[in-house]
């Protein structure tokens, strides 16, 4: 065996005090809740830009109409979305590892999207180049958000009973609900 493999496996056998184990959990659930509450807030903004273009136009707003009917499906799945992570944001807030799901999902469904917009503006010669702040805003949010996500889970099941431990026996029975 070599002497990382051997210097990891220690380290793995290494107990993990329970209380500092609960203390990082908690961390990373705050974490979490913050993070949710930025992609509800994200995909809540694209729901009401389409519904401000569609239905409320303003005089400035000279978007084609193909553009306002493509725009439906996008909000229609941006409020489901923000549905998804609004209910793992209560799955964090009741300390449930699952919480995280959304969070990492969202966080690639960013970067898909920021691939997305990049793309044309830099391989078709006629097509707009998309604004880089928000493209790299959006790849640093997702990227942010899967790293985070995959750090706490490992927090979640270090400070668990069991891998998806029932509402009552996670970091104790110290929780707001009892």
């Amino acid at each position: 065996m070599s002497a990382s493999r051997t210097t990891r496996s220690a380290t793995r056998a290494r107990a993990v005090d329970p209380g500092v184990a609960r203390r990082r959990a908690e961390l990373w659930r705050a974490t979490g809740l913050g993070f949710s509450l930025v992609w509800v807030v994200v995909l809540a903004l694209v729901v009401a830009f389409w519904v401000r273009v569609t239905f409320l136009p303003r005089p400035g707003d000279d978007l084609p109409g193909a553009l306002e009917i493509v725009m439906a499906p996008v909000a229609l799945l941006s409020a489901g979305l923000a549905a998804w992570v609004t209910a793992c944001a209560w799955r964090l807030w009741r300390r449930r590892a699952s919480g995280w799901d959304a969070v990492m999902v969202v966080g690639a469904f960013a970067i898909a999207v920021a691939v997305f917009i990049w793309a044309p503006g830099r391989f078709l010669d006629g097509a707009e180049r998309a604004p880089r702040p928000i493209l790299a805003t959006m790849v640093a949010l997702g990227v942010a958000s899967i790293v985070t996500g995959r750090r706490a889970q490992r927090a979640f099941v270090r400070a668990a009973v069991g891998p998806e431990p029932s509402d009552d026996l996670f970091l104790g029975d110290d929780g707001p609900l009892h």
